[in-house]
């Protein structure tokens, strides 16, 4: 029995060393396999840093066109910085968030019908005989056609106008307000009258120049007549016409009116208007520097 189990032992433990030889070059060889790999992973490192750096780009920085530069050390080692910097990859994450607009209520315009025919077939002309008006603020017919009929200045046509009544006008005075408001507006936009002189006459920038250094001296020593003087309304015409040098003709209408011109200009010029203040702030009250200084005589006497 003794030699029997000696025997089997031998076999087990010889078995376990045939395990053990066909195990050792396996080992060996996924070893040599590991190794294998990390070469492999460290060339795909590399090959894939070279296709991130890629070819120099055309127009990028070389450090070999600058090697011949004569600068000083501190200055190519400043150079030295441009190489060493690696920009910082930031990689921003895009996303994508649908959303729906908050309902916001809008009132529509008012449809004007323009395109609805009428029920009989036949052409409304709107915009050609009749006009159409879109809004909620109606305009008077009447004032319209004033504005028409000025717009278009043909004043001598005669037309039908229709008339607007207004019944129990104290009742309602604010359609006379209104009707007031709309013909002032009316008369507010008119352009000025274009007068055509049938004599010759002066510009008006021409009348608005400074006169000559010794007519405003002389004006400084003898005053300009006023309308107290002794002498008719024609003859103080011609002088202050004569003054102006507007000239005077047989008919002093045309003389008169670019007379009354040449003061609308002077009263609507900015320029003479800030004159004009300017001279009435900084000029100070005569009659009281006077009075006060006969009372400072009469004190100190």
């Amino acid at each position: 029995m003794a030699d029997n189990s000696s025997d089997e032992y031998e076999d087990e433990n010889n078995k376990e060393k045939k395990k053990t030889s066909q195990l050792t070059p396996q080992r060996g060889f996924s070893e040599n396999d590991d190794d294998d790999d990390d070469d492999d992973s460290s060339e795909t490192d590399s090959d894939d840093d070279d296709e991130e750096h890629g070819a120099p780009l055309e127009g990028a920085y070389d450090p070999a066109d600058y090697e011949h530069l004569p600068v000083s050390a501190e200055v190519k080692e400043l150079f030295q910085y441009i190489s060493r910097y690696t920009p910082q990859l930031i990689d921003l994450d895009h996303k994508l968030k649908p959303f729906i607009p908050d309902f916001i209520p809008a009132v529509g315009d008012i449809d004007a019908f323009l395109k609805v025919p009428r029920p009989d077939g036949k052409p409304d002309n709107l915009g050609l005989l009749v006009l159409d008006e879109p809004s909620t603020k109606q305009s008077d017919p009447t004032v319209l056609s004033l504005w028409l009929t000025e717009n278009s200045k043909q004043h001598n046509i005669t037309q039908h106008m229709k008339v607007k009544s207004l019944e129990d006008a104290e009742k309602n005075p604010k359609a006379i307000d209104t009707w007031i408001e709309s013909i002032s507006e009316l008369h507010r936009s008119k352009p000025p009258a274009t007068v055509h002189y049938t004599r010759p006459m002066p510009d008006i920038d021409t009348l608005m120049q400074e006169w000559s250094p010794e007519f405003e001296e002389l004006l400084g020593k003898v005053s300009l007549p006023t309308a107290e003087i002794d002498c008719s309304l024609a003859e103080y015409i011609d002088m202050i016409c004569a003054i102006l040098d507007i000239p005077v003709y047989k008919s002093r209408i045309q003389s008169l009116h670019l007379l009354f011109s040449l003061y609308s200009e002077f009263k609507n010029s900015q320029h003479f208007k800030a004159l004009a203040e300017g001279k009435t702030a900084f000029t100070p009250p005569s009659n009281s520097n006077s009075q006060a200084g006969d009372a400072e005589t009469l004190t100190f006497s």
